[in-house]
């Protein structure tokens, strides 16, 4: 790392004024930083998308959030180079990832330094110092002195601002979508009652606008971390006073090289000239101080007479609160000191009680988050629920179709070797009941697995499992056309009554 190869003015800033300066160099170097970035963030994020299963396609932004020390390595290299006037290529960067994995911390990084504060600030110790051990922690003890607190709350600002643009974006996204289906999933986080399609747009929503706010918020924050660091070297290590004094040295070199040439031609000049007169009352007038001192008398006049000069009789006048009675008694005193106490005593505790009353406002906003959600809800009507549908599958689910003891018709059924039919009369069964007394909005272009994930949130611990043992059984049979061993169909028709009892009599019964 070379001083003179800087590509920024160095002087010493207050803390925020070097995060103004991170910010600067992110809007001023954007095209040597967002090529590369971007192309790292979205196909990280694509990778992620196709890897995960669909039924934790939820989790993806939490995994994207995990891994910020990643990212937070890539830019840091990029910036530590714009700084020192080493412009690199996205192919550079792509080829420098194997070792910003392995070589600085990232490990540690991602479990137990995880959630550090100043984490951004914490970073060029590791990938830029090389530090390790006790050097590193005394080191980062030592920047930490007088930067460690805006770095936390510069890490507490840009994960705010996060906030404030995802929201932005889903409220821009809630301003335009006519069908409420991303409101829908917005609620859903809360309910947990929703769509398998709904479910996956809003999901793939969902991550595309929190990769967008990584990708818009993450290289100022980087930025701003490592000008902070470098402000923080800058006053240990005195870089401005040391650039100063190089390029002072320069300008002397060159003043010296130029002067000398003057000097020598001046010279020759005066050599050539005759000498010139000197008079006593000349050299008298160039004289600084006199030959004697002067009287006590005159020096007094002499120096009256100075400060009348305008440069020593300027007059400023300065107003501030003086107390009347200068001499106070130590009884007051002491008086003033127990009032200041109490004041600090009063503050605390105003400050408990507000964090005490934000407590309280979350825990009632969760208990009936049902309501507030209602009322946010927006103006427009649904549609009305679409009845339950007569036919799924090409099988007649209506109450009026099935008989009245479902569980002995499929015993029948199945002893006179109709297992197919004994299985279809048992998931119609099971249909009916979950579209007329659950009321889950089931449609035609679901499947048995989408049925079985609608559900899910509805049912109970045993019914739930009923369910997807049935749902098992009858894919088994109609599909690869193999019949189930009895010991597993016998329990299922026994315990059709408990599935379709409603869900108080469960709970009743349990």
């Amino acid at each position: 790392m070379k001083l003179d190869d800087i590509t920024t003015l160095i002087r010493l800033r207050t803390p925020w004024e070097a995060a103004d300066l991170g910010f600067a160099m992110v809007q001023n170097n954007w095209r040597g930083i967002f090529p590369a970035w971007t192309l790292l963030l979205f196909s990280l994020s694509l990778i992620i998308w196709l890897l995960m299963p669909s039924d934790y396609t939820g989790y993806i932004p939490i995994l994207l959030w995990w891994l910020k020390p990643v990212y937070d390595r890539i830019l840091l290299h990029i910036y530590s180079r714009q700084m020192f006037s080493q412009p690199l290529s996205t192919a550079d960067i792509f080829s420098a990832l194997p070792g910003l994995i392995w070589n600085t911390g990232l490990l540690g990084a991602l479990t137990w330094r995880r959630f550090s504060a100043s984490r951004g600030f914490n970073l060029p110790i590791w990938q830029l110092e090389q530090l390790r051990g006790t050097p590193r922690k005394e080191r980062q003890n030592l920047l930490h002195l007088q930067a460690h607190s805006y770095a936390v709350w510069l890490t507490v600002a840009c994960l705010h601002l996060e906030y404030t643009v995802i929201f932005s974006l889903y409220a821009l996204i809630l301003f335009f979508d006519p069908t409420e289906r991303v409101w829908d999933y917005l609620v859903s986080a809360f309910v947990e009652n929703l769509d398998v399609e709904v479910q996956y747009w809003g999901s793939l929503i969902y991550v595309v606008l929190y990769t967008l706010t990584v990708w818009l918020i993450e290289p100022f924050y980087m930025a701003a971390s490592f000008s902070l660091y470098l402000n923080r070297r800058t006053q240990l290590e005195a870089w401005d006073i040391e650039l100063t004094f190089r390029s002072l040295g320069d300008r002397l070199r060159g003043l010296t090289q130029h002067a000398f040439g003057i000097a020598l031609a001046v010279m020759l000049a005066l050599s050539a000239l005759p000498p010139a007169p000197v008079f006593a009352s000349e050299q008298a007038e160039q004289e600084y101080l006199a030959g004697e001192a002067l009287p006590a008398e005159d020096s007094a006049e002499q120096i009256k007479a100075i400060m009348q000069l305008d440069e020593f009789s300027q007059v400023r006048t300065v107003k501030r609160w003086m107390p009347k009675e200068k001499d106070e008694d130590k009884t007051d005193k002491n008086l003033f000191e127990l009032s200041e106490s109490v004041q600090v005593l009063f503050a605390s505790a105003m400050k408990g009680m507000l964090w005490i009353a934000v407590v309280v406002l979350l825990v009632l906003a969760f208990v009936y988050r049902r309501q507030i959600l209602a009322m946010l809800k927006p103006l427009q009507r649904k549609a009305a629920k679409q009845p339950p549908p007569d036919i799924l599958f090409g099988m007649d689910i209506r109450p009026e179709s099935l008989p009245d003891d479902i569980a002995t018709a499929c015993r029948r059924l199945w002893d006179t070797g109709q297992q197919r039919d004994a299985l279809s009369l048992l998931y119609r069964a099971a249909l009916m009941r979950l579209t007329r007394h659950d009321h889950i909005q089931v449609q035609d272009s679901h499947t048995e697995g989408d049925i079985l994930q609608l559900a899910r949130p509805h049912l109970a611990g045993q019914r739930i499992a009923w369910l997807t043992a049935v749902t098992r059984a009858w894919q088994e049979i109609a599909y690869a056309h193999r019949i189930p061993p009895n010991e597993r169909i016998y329990p299922l028709f026994d315990d059709w009554l408990n599935f379709g009892a409603t869900q108080a009599t469960v709970e009743a019964q349990a």
